[in-house]
């Protein structure tokens, strides 16, 4: 085994870069991708950055706990000032997210409201730990903060390799894993490099791109002989797409989740 993945932080970071790894659970990735490590992985939700050091960035949540903090043995490490080792925790189960204080020093804050016990978290809702502010935004949204949902499209207009988006996988050995959608053209295809690499070796090397913008999100299919399906129907010219859309490319069936 590549002794790099000896290191519990390394393998639970490494979705962060691009690389191409021998170890038999890590997919080959383009950068910023942020895929899951395997089917018990279920991505539940992002906290994404509305400024500072993490500005732009999508830090993903799963099923079951997830530790946040400044420590390397927190799931999700942040380099913000003011933010305690193991900061916060949260707890996501049968489509419900909690979050909690996990004794920190400068607490934890839901819509501006210091939190004393555990909080149920709605789509959109902003969390502060220290001075960093994030936007939560669930992967199967309830209640919303159309107001909080513009204010970090504010931010992603301002940086060009902001999440707009994601492919969320639904089903086979890759189930739970998300693809990161950022603004501009992303292709999708099996080839490592390409903004959406997919785990899927009979795809075509750029099979579709999706090009992303405040106003739209607009698929373009790949060659006649590519077949993408789009809610069941076989896609055999360009068209607008909408939140929760679902995919069938090659074997995988992914749901696109939109932040607009």
């Amino acid at each position: 085994m590549d002794k790099q993945h000896q290191c519990p932080f390394v393998s639970k970071q490494s979705w962060r870069k691009g690389l191409v790894s021998g170890h038999p659970s890590v997919h080959v990735l383009s950068p910023g991708q942020n895929p899951g490590m395997s089917a018990s992985n279920q991505s539940t939700g992002w906290l994404l950055g509305l400024g500072g050091a993490h500005f732009g960035e999508d830090l993903r949540l799963t099923e079951g706990e997830t530790f946040i903090g400044s420590g390397w043995d927190s799931d999700l490490v942040l380099t913000t000032p003011e933010v305690s080792r193991r900061h916060a925790k949260f707890t996501s189960a049968a489509g419900v997210t909690l979050l909690e204080d996990n004794g920190s020093a400068t607490g934890v804050f839901v819509n501006g409201e210091k939190i004393l016990e555990p909080r149920m978290l709605a789509h959109a809702d902003l969390i502060r730990f220290g001075v960093g502010e994030f936007l939560y935004f669930s992967a199967e949204p309830n209640l919303q903060s159309q107001a909080n949902i513009e204010r970090y499209i504010a931010v992603a207009n301002k940086n060009s390799l902001a999440t707009v988006g994601w492919l969320h996988c639904l089903t086979g050995e890759y189930s739970g894993m998300d693809f990161r959608l950022v603004k501009g053209l992303n292709r999708c295809g099996s080839l490592p490099g390409v903004e959406v690499t997919l785990p899927d070796a009979n795809l075509n090397s750029t099979h579709m791109t999706i090009e992303c913008s405040p106003d739209r999100f607009y698929l373009r299919p790949g060659f006649a002989s590519l077949q993408v399906k789009r809610n069941g129907v076989l896609v055999d010219h360009p068209g607008n797409l909408r939140d929760s859309d679902v995919f069938k490319i090659g074997s995988l069936e992914l749901r696109l989740r939109v932040i607009r």
